[in-house]
């Protein structure tokens, strides 16, 4: 078994590097009926990006397989064709 603490130094408090967020952030932050149709999306193989909070109390989950992307809103409902444009990583 290959350790990689070679790469994985402690950061120190200058360090300002942006760390994103894991699956697991994204997906506490999705309420009940957004958590049940995005178990939909996972069996076509869609990964979750990132919740964006459009108001207080509404938020939009945004999912994507290879280049398609699909939201769901605070009421559960699947969008597979937003009109939204993500930015390229």
């Amino acid at each position: 078994m290959q350790s990689i603490a070679a790469n994985s130094q402690p950061l120190n408090a200058g360090d300002r590097r942006v760390t994103t967020k894991a699956p697991i952030d994204h997906w506490e932050r999705l309420n009940p009926a957004q958590q049940f149709a995005f178990y939909s999306l996972v069996k076509l193989g869609y990964e979750l990006l990132f919740v964006r909070n459009a108001y207080s109390t509404e938020c939009m989950a945004i999912a994507r397989l290879n280049q398609q992307v699909a939201t769901i809103d605070a009421q559960g409902e699947i969008n597979f064709s937003p009109d939204i444009q993500l930015r390229p990583h």
